[in-house]
């Protein structure tokens, strides 16, 4: 169950707030190499001065890929990159890494809020690590692709990361803050499935399913919306050992879990392990650190920080349509602040009156 202050988990919470703004100061910008193993196999660079005498370079992304082979390590050498589409790609055996030759040394930089600085669709076996990338419309979108990382990115300045349609995805150890500053609505910072209604707004669509998606050990701060927001058209979605600070939401919560008014056939959410922190609402609606309105969900060993006496912790929405995925599971989350711990009734301005099976262990 929950408790409003648990003594003992106040120097974790001072760990949290310390290495948040530590990790964003002192992570390198311009070391001399990434921290893969892997070494390049191709360099692109729009420069005429030759980098190596032994590995293959060019001038574009695209035509390294029309050469590509198993296992390829495509290193960017130029300290800005425009920005990358990849479509209708397979990387065979071994997935294709893209990196910086230096780490954190080359930017995908869009401005006035327009285009996306990485697009990945129809395509298997892709991982971006490395990458600064700010300024577009949305920062990454992968669509109806499978097998794809994206590790140890920094990302800033944007809309949101989107991803829909597709399987198998790993979000990892990345730095995502100051999203939606064009227009705070569209400002998650990561984003999983397909939000689109039908014409009468009934239900969602549900025609670019995500399914098998891990989202692990980020740090997500300042963003203009949720911080997580997995839509019901998205299933088997990890959120594990996340980092989550100064959240300033329009509706929602800071981990937001498939909570629109429409039936969904799967299901399947894990929430574990994450830290969240010092979250508002614009709209003057309650703020909540966890939502949820569909199952089969675990909801477990979470750290919730606020000290907001109309703060929610976890709220489960009166949104779960389908009976044989309403089963919503609460064991060991801990609250350190003086607002609600839990309920089971929030609506999300909904009619919907269908509520989650808790148990709580």
């Amino acid at each position: 169950m929950m408790y409003n202050v648990i003594n003992r988990y106040k120097n974790k919470a001072f760990w949290f707030i310390s290495i948040l703004y530590i990790a964003i100061l002192t992570m390198p910008v311009n070391s001399q190499s990434t921290n893969t193993e892997r070494d390049c196999t191709k360099i692109i660079t729009a420069g005429t001065k030759k980098l190596s005498n032994s590995i293959p370079t060019f001038a574009k992304l695209s035509l390294a890929l029309e050469q590509h082979i198993d296992g390829d390590v495509i290193c960017l050498a130029d300290k800005h990159q425009p920005a990358i589409m990849i479509e209708d790609f397979d990387s065979g055996s071994k997935p294709l890494l893209i990196r910086p030759l230096h780490y954190f040394g080359t930017t995908i930089r869009s401005r006035y809020y327009t285009g996306t600085g990485i697009t990945i669709k129809h395509s298997k076996g892709i991982v971006i690590e490395g990458l600064i990338i700010t300024g577009g419309l949305s920062a990454i979108l992968i669509q109806d692709s499978s097998n794809i990382s994206l590790l140890s990115n920094r990302v800033f300045n944007t809309i949101k990361p989107r991803y829909y349609g597709g399987k198998h995805y790993i979000i990892a150890d990345n730095i995502i803050f100051n999203t939606g500053l064009l227009n705070p609505r569209f400002g998650e910072g990561i984003y999983i499935g397909d939000g689109s209604y039908t014409k009468d707004r009934d239900r969602l669509k549900i025609q670019y399913t995500v399914s098998d998606v891990m989202i692990r050990n980020n740090i997500i701060h300042h963003t203009g919306n949720e911080a997580i927001d997995v839509k019901s058209n998205a299933y088997n979605v990890k959120i594990v050992r996340n980092s989550i600070n100064n959240i300033n939401l329009k509706f929602n919560a800071a981990i937001t879990i498939a909570t629109e008014s429409s039936f969904a056939p799967l299901g399947g959410y894990q929430v574990e392990d994450n830290v969240i922190a010092n979250i508002s609402n614009r709209s003057g609606y309650r703020p909540i650190g966890i939502a949820a309105g569909h199952g089969d969900a675990i909801i477990k060993d979470n750290l919730i920080i606020d000290g907001n006496e109309n703060f929610i912790a976890i709220c489960l929405f009166t949104t779960f349509l389908n009976p044989e995925l309403n089963n919503v599971v609460l064991e060991n989350n801990q609250l350190i602040g003086t607002g609600v711990p839990f309920s089971d009734t929030c609506t999300g301005g909904t009619k919907n009156n269908a509520k989650a099976v808790t148990i709580f262990k």
